[in-house]
């Protein structure tokens, strides 16, 4: 199947950057590669499509507003135009006396019309190679093609009942919105059947452990195969007792085939993946099964009105403290807590009156099937679900697992997918599936955070109180091995707390690397058999049973139940930390940080290939998609070093603005010729400090609007600022007065009490207000503005980018980090001799610290430039940027827009470059 010329059923006409897009995701995946997708959000398509006429149309009004609330697209009205990025900050210009309306998109839509489309094509093509494998050899032609319109009639025929059912719950649907618009609603609200029952004054046998036979090797062996390896956190390994006789899936009719290829679409937060969910109602495909042909000629014969459709089944996953809806479970808030009291709702021990009554079980496969259809019938997101098993009774978070074989397309945020723990618990496989992230230039950091975990010498504390008194109670009752491994637990956790103690009794360096045999020095550790006591944690449920009883006796006591159960079970967090020693030493590390008189031990992964490595094997094709994936060979060197060259593939796009839309310039001296080195030795230069504000005053006089400034940290921010308020020599007024001059000035805080909403919404009424130069806003490189907010036209007419944002490598996680990767690369380069070898391992490290440090500024730089009208100065501040090194690992939609010869000009040259640029704009829009 070839992608040239292809019709990829884009709900609008799409550029031809998105055709690119679209044709080479669509390869990309015919031929099962892993390929990283680099595509501005500006990518969007033809606007004059969708109209609405705000004037008459109150309920289209009321949609679109809905539809921005979701999408947060730019918004054309009329001659006006603006972006709504959610919350207050935004406000909508009148829009009563407007007729038209234009909605931009970004690159999702590229992402799913490119991938559905050759999903689409693939089940086609499978099922007529399936129509022809089916037919006897031998027979005469017209028979079999005979036999085969009758097959495909037959599988039409099917699929077709199954549309018409969907159909007519979407029927249903409408009618019921409609009789609610109309104010023809029952009085009473649906009560979910929870669990009515009073909270039952239980004994405390039920926190007995059951009995434990260590010395069965081979039984222990295989449970553990059957729950992985690797790093669990306290929510995966509840997750994991799902396997443990969970709750049954219900059987339903026309199982689907097992082999169909499904796609597997993941992004970071709940949120996006909704949005996608909207986008993906916008488009419609042709039918996985072709049309009846006519007997002679070939021709379809299906009127146009009977032609099959077939709609779009897609499932979106989440966690049960996202889906649950038994709200004694809900209440708990905690997702620790919510996972294990859903877990202890279904153990066979626990009265049949006091289960949950939602789990799907043999008696209600009904509601099962119910579930199923209405999940089906319409592209649902996440809320959608949740509420639908409310309608139903029926737990969507266990309902969803008879759904998956199903769907086309399952959506799910990256810790449900990114570990192999919890898609087990989902029943969840890749083989032979396409898997595409979504905002992957993450992608590295979510891994490692995800199988990292922390614990506090506080923690250790409890739980070392918290196994004690449990102990204490049930010493006569615990048999054999369980008094054995209780024991190993206690002796390794008092030596860690032990250990911890010293760290800050002698008051040592506020943060550093530890070494497993440092924490488990205490007496009798080195006799413990470290995977055994993992096994044991496992599958005894210590914690659960130790917290379980913590609980109970605390509620004895009449202590406020909720409160003690709306923190993480310290012990769930301890066993997490225990787990995560057992790791391979070359893959993390442990470190300390003393904080606040309490010390914080941590495992971090400092090297992810592994984690991801089995789905990338397991996949049929993996794409990694982002608007700004730039330097692409930091994925190559430090997440796919193992594939080659043929099978990892890189695609970046540029932008739909035309050329003339930005001006992209390094600034390498200031306004009084201090060359600008913003390095950690060199940036406390308060001469340099003054120079770069007078600087940005000049460029703020030629830059209307809004101008958005990104410095590389808080700490720095701070010291510049507390520069600019000092009154400059032989003047009267500061730096930042001068600044003041042209624009208001708001600055970033990393203050917790700081409201991002207010700052922006005082930031965007400044500038909209029109009565001055417009406003400059002070920011912070992988701060809190530096992400997910669009500074588009107005909000956004300059971006300045002050040094480069190199980690801190006076830091034990970064030198960890550094280390491992010039480790790496030290013992990859075989027959180099000792000196190439160390050569090679050195600019491993430096070009690791470089890309680490450019993904940073990437994704600041892309804040500007949001939409195909809009345009913007991009200014990067730093003698750095000059260099073509840095400038190689710049976007490529950037790259392209660099003025020629910009490092070596004065800045009066820029200024004037800049003023030039913002003139002819002015011209072109008059």
């Amino acid at each position: 199947m070839s992608s040239a010329d292809k019709n990829f059923h884009h709900p609008f006409t799409p550029y031809d950057i998105q055709l690119q897009f679209m044709q080479a995701l669509y390869s990309c995946i015919e031929e099962g590669k892993v390929g990283i997708f680099e595509s501005p959000t500006g990518n969007a398509f033809s606007t004059s499509n969708l109209k609405l006429n705000t004037q008459s149309d109150e309920s289209s009004l009321r949609a679109l507003l809905n539809f921005c609330y979701f999408f947060k697209p730019t918004v054309q009205l009329g001659a006006l135009e603006f972006a709504y990025k959610g919350g207050p900050a935004y406000k909508y210009v009148p829009i009563r006396t407007l007729t038209e309306v234009v909605l931009l998109q970004g690159k999702s839509l590229s992402l799913i019309c490119g991938s559905l489309s050759w999903l689409r094509d693939h089940k086609r093509a499978k099922f007529l190679d399936t129509i022809d494998q089916s037919l006897s050899d031998g027979e005469p032609e017209w028979i079999l093609e005979h036999s085969r319109r009758e097959k495909t009639r037959s599988a039409r025929e099917r699929r077709k009942q199954l549309e018409d059912r969907l159909a007519k719950i979407r029927a249903e649907e409408e009618r019921q919105r409609k009789k609610f618009m109309d104010g023809d609603q029952p009085h009473k609200k649906r009560r979910l059947n929870a669990e009515t029952a009073r909270s039952r004054k239980q004994d405390d046998s039920q926190f007995e452990l059951d009995d434990y036979y260590s010395d069965d090797d081979e039984r222990a062996a295989a449970n553990a195969t059957s729950k992985g390896d690797g790093i669990f956190s306290a929510d995966t390994v509840a997750l994991l007792e799902k396997l443990r006789g969970g709750p049954i899936n219900a059987n339903v009719d026309a199982e689907p085939d097992n082999d169909e290829v499904q796609i597997f679409y993941c992004s970071r937060t709940h949120s996006q993946l909704t949005q996608f969910a909207h986008e993906l109602r916008r488009v419609k495909l042709p039918p996985s099964i072709p049309p009846e042909t006519d007997d002679e000629a070939g021709e379809s014969t299906a009127d146009a009105d009977d032609s099959l459709k077939e709609t779009m089944k897609h499932l979106s996953l989440g966690s049960r403290k996202t889906l649950c809806i038994n709200p004694k479970v809900r209440a708990l808030g905690n997702p620790t807590a919510i996972n294990e009291r859903c877990l202890d709702l279904q153990r066979p021990e626990t009265p049949a009156e006091h289960k949950c009554s939602f789990v799907p079980n043999k008696e209600n496969e009904v509601l099962v099937n119910d579930f199923r259809d209405h999940t089906l019938a319409k592209v649902r997101d996440i809320e959608d679900i949740g509420k639908i098993g409310s309608k139903v009774g029926i737990c969507p978070y266990y309902a969803t697992r008879s759904i998956v074989k199903y769907s086309e397309i399952i959506t799910l945020p990256y810790p449900l997918l990114l570990q192999r723990s919890a898609r087990e618990a989902l029943d969840i496989s890749l083989k032979n599936h396409v898997v595409i992230i979504d905002e992957a230039h993450n992608l590295m950091d979510a891994i490692s955070n995800i199988h990292s975990v922390s614990v506090s010498l506080t923690q250790l504390q409890l739980a070392i109180y918290q196994l004690t008194t449990y102990a204490q109670k049930y010493k006569t009752r615990l048999k054999g091995s369980n008094r054995v491994y209780i024991t190993q637990v206690l002796r390794l956790v008092n030596s860690i707390s032990d250990y911890m103690k010293t760290v800050l009794e002698r008051k040592r360096p506020a943060e550093g690397v530890l070494r497993p045999s440092d924490i488990m020095a205490g007496k009798g550790v080195d006799q413990i058999n470290p995977h055994k006591l993992s096994r044991y944690l496992h599958e005894s449920k210590l914690a659960r049973k130790v917290d379980g009883y913590i609980e109970h006796s605390t509620e004895s006591e009449d202590t406020d139940k909720n409160a003690a159960r709306t923190s993480v079970p310290v012990l769930f967090q301890v066993q997490s930390f225990l787990i995560s020693l057992m790791n391979p030493s070359s893959e993390g590390k442990l470190f300390f940080e003393i904080a606040q008189n309490d010390v914080h031990l941590k495992y971090m992964l400092l090297d992810p290939t592994n984690h991801f490595r089995e789905i990338v094997e397991d996949a049929k094709a993996v794409i990694l998609a982002g608007g700004t994936m730039s330097p692409m060979e930091y994925y190559a060197e430090h997440l796919f070093p193992y594939l080659s060259s043929g099978r990892l593939k890189t695609y970046s796009y540029g932008h739909v603005i035309p050329p003339d839309n930005l001006v992209a310039l390094p600034v390498v001296k200031g306004a009084f010729n201090s060359e600008f080195e913003f390095t950690y030795s060199k940036r406390n230069d308060e001469r340099m400090i003054i120079d770069l504000g007078r600087t940005i005053a000049a460029l703020c006089r030629v830059i209307p609007d809004g101008v958005v400034v990104f410095f590389s940290s808080y700490d720095y921010l701070n010291q510049v600022l507390a520069a600019w308020r000092k009154p400059l020599p032989n003047l009267k007024s500061s730096a930042l007065e001068l600044i003041e001059q042209s624009k208001t000035v708001f600055h970033e805080s990393q203050d917790k009490a700081t409201n991002t909403d207010e700052l922006l919404q005082s930031y965007s009424s400044t500038i909209n207000a029109g009565s001055g130069g417009g406003a400059l806003l002070l920011s912070v490189m992988g701060g809190k503005l530096s992400e997910g907010i669009n500074f588009s036209d107005k909000l956004g007419r300059g971006v300045i980018v002050v040094g480069l944002p190199f980690p801190n490598i006076r830091s034990a996680v970064w030198q960890a980090k550094v280390e491992h990767v010039g480790q790496k690369a030290y013992e990859s380069s075989h027959g180099t001799g000792p000196e190439g070898s160390r050569s090679k391992a050195k600019a491993a490290e430096v070009e690791f610290l470089e890309n680490s440090c450019m993904r940073t500024v990437n994704q600041c730089i892309g804040r500007a430039i949001r939409h195909q009208n809009d345009y913007a100065a991009i200014l990067m501040m730093d003698r750095r940027y000059g260099t073509q090194r840095i400038q190689n690992k710049l976007p490529n939609w950037i790259r392209q827009n660099l003025v020629a010869g910009a490092a070596e000009q004065p800045v009066e040259r820029t200024i004037g470059d800049v003023s030039g640029f913002f003139r002819r704009k002015r011209a072109l829009n008059t």
